[in-house]
Order: C-alpha cells, then sequence, then structure tokens
C-alpha cells in the first residue's frame, strides 16, 4: 500500500535536497557524503563544468543549514539569535551613512526555516552613491568585518573614495563585485586587487585611474571569472 506521507514529502523536497540526490529523512552525515560522491562528477577536473559544480556547492550550504535545524530546533535558533541582533545593528550603522544594504533573499529560507528565516540572513551588498562619506564608511565596514562576512558586492559610484581608504577593503577576501566608478581613485588603489582573490568584476570608469592601468584590471577579471572554483581536490 502506497506511503502518503513518504510521498508527500518526496514531493515538498527543498530543491537543494534534491540537487544533492537525497531523500527524506535528511542527515548532516547523508549531506556530507552526498556532496562528496558527487563533487567528483561535477568538478571541472572529472568533465563538470564551473556552473554545475558551484550549484553544487550552493545546495550544500543550504543543506547544512537545514539539517543543522531540524537537528536541535533550540540550540540552533540560540546561535542564531545573537549573529542576528549583531547583523541588524550593522545595516542601521551603514544606513546612517545613507547606504542601501542588501541581505540574501529569503525564499528557500522560509521554506526551509519557516519564521525562524530572518535569523538566517546575511549582508552581501552595500551600496553609497555620490556620497562625501565614504572614507567614513569605509572605516565603518572595517569595523564591522565580522558581521559582513558574507558580503560579496559593495558599489561606490560618484563617491568621493580616497586612495587609502579604498585600500582599506583588502580585508574583505570574499569581494566578488566592486564599484569604485566615477570616483577619484588613482592607480595606487589598484594594489587591491591582489588583495581581493575572488573578484571578478571591478568598475573604474570614470575614475583617475590610467586607461592602461583599467584595461588590464579588465582582463584580469575576465581571467578570474573563468578560473575553476578552489575546492578540496585541488
Amino acid at each position: 500500500m502506497p506511503n502518503s506521507n513518504h510521498d508527500s514529502q518526496m514531493k515538498n523536497r527543498p530543491e537543494y535536497m534534491v540537487e544533492l540526490g537525497l531523500s527524506p529523512p535528511y542527515t548532516q552525515e547523508d549531506v556530507k557524503q552526498a556532496y562528496f560522491a558527487k563533487a567528483k562528477k561535477v568538478h571541472p577536473d572529472h568533465g563538470g563544468t564551473v556552473e554545475a559544480f558551484r550549484a553544487l556547492q550552493s545546495a550544500f550550504e543550504k543543506a547544512k543549514q537545514y539539517t543543522a535545524f531540524r537537528l536541535d530546533r533550540r540550540h540552533w535558533i540560540a546561535g542564531k539569535m545573537e549573529d542576528y541582533l549583531a547583523l541588524r545593528h550593522t545595516v542601521e550603522r551603514l544606513e546612517q551613512f545613507g547606504a542601501e544594504v542588501t541581505t540574501n533573499a529569503v525564499d528557500w529560507l522560509e521554506k526551509s526555516f519557516g519564521d525562524f528565516a530572518q535569523l538566517t540572513e546575511t549582508i552581501i551588498g552595500v551600496r553609497l552613491a555620490n556620497s562625501s562619506r565614504a572614507d567614513e564608511l569605509v572605516q565603518a565596514l572595517t569595523e564591522e568585518q565580522e558581521t559582513l562576512a558574507s558580503m560579496v558586492r559593495l558599489e561606490l559610484p560618484g563617491c568621493q573614495l580616497s586612495d587609502s581608504a579604498a585600500l582599506k577593503l583588502e580585508s574583505f577576501k570574499q569581494l566578488k563585485h566592486l564599484d569604485l566608478s566615477k570616483t577619484p581613485v588613482t592607480n595606487e588603489a589598484l594594489w587591491i586587487v591582489d588583495e581581493l582573490p575572488a573578484l571578478e568584476s571591478l568598475d573604474l570608469m570614470g575614475s583617475q585611474v590610467s586607461w592602461w592601468m583599467r584595461r588590464k584590471v579588465k582582463k584580469l577579471m575576465q581571467i578570474r571569472r573563468h578560473a575553476k572554483p578552489v575546492t578540496p581536490f585541488d
């Protein structure tokens, strides 16, 4: 006789569990084993693609959070609450400079964690345009670095940003997209490129950076975007 409860669970599997090829009930060990087994097939070194491997990595991170939540909800909530309060403090501080703060989308979070989805939010982007307070903002970012560990995009178009302030961004190794267009930064600020290994795009249009250096940076960003991901198999 068909098990309607099991059929319902299979039908409502989170997308990241489908990506990992897992069926309920889920355990943390199952998630880990499924990830490593599939990674051997989709990794670029084994005939896979960068896009497929990154999708697998994303599914793995989501699945780890989901199983941790299900394993011990009370402990999970207590652990996330402190981080959430720190995040809200950081958001409020950055907004005082006129910055727009983007947190991660919560669609999959709401499906997995329900009313507790907000506790898993992270800051993924900060934007401040045409401001004279960019140096102050950068200083605040460095002071809030721990809370900004997931920030992958920083946009400061048209801001009065100094080279010295731009160089302080070297602490954010996870940055992928940086917009310094129409700022007064010069070639001196480009030392930061070597300090940001994850950086895939750097907008310098309208800045004081020379045309030749902008061209070199653009070529480097193209190379980085097509580079294979770093994995446990490397």
